[in-house]
């Protein structure tokens, strides 16, 4: 048996991720994103734990602390 964590801590890849949302896809509830090493990702918007709309554009750190990656926190890169 496993011990505490999900299964995203147990050896499935990377469970954080700085992402730059590429486009919303309204219908799915998802957001299209590109990670720091040039791969597309899904980001569900169906979870909202941050309070702060995602909007194209904006760069975030994603998790998989609910299984599926979501939006964690908003960076603000800009100088």
């Amino acid at each position: 048996m496993r011990g505490p964590g999900n299964y995203a801590t147990h050896g499935l890849g990377w469970t954080v991720k700085q992402v730059v949302i590429r486009e919303l896809v309204e219908g799915k509830k998802m957001a299209l994103c590109v990670d720091t090493e040039g791969q597309y990702i899904e980001v569900t918007t169906a979870l909202q734990r941050t309070g702060i709309t995602p909007e194209a554009g904006q760069t975030w750190l994603v998790d998989r602390t609910y299984g599926i990656w979501s939006f964690a926190a908003r960076l603000d890169l800009e100088k």
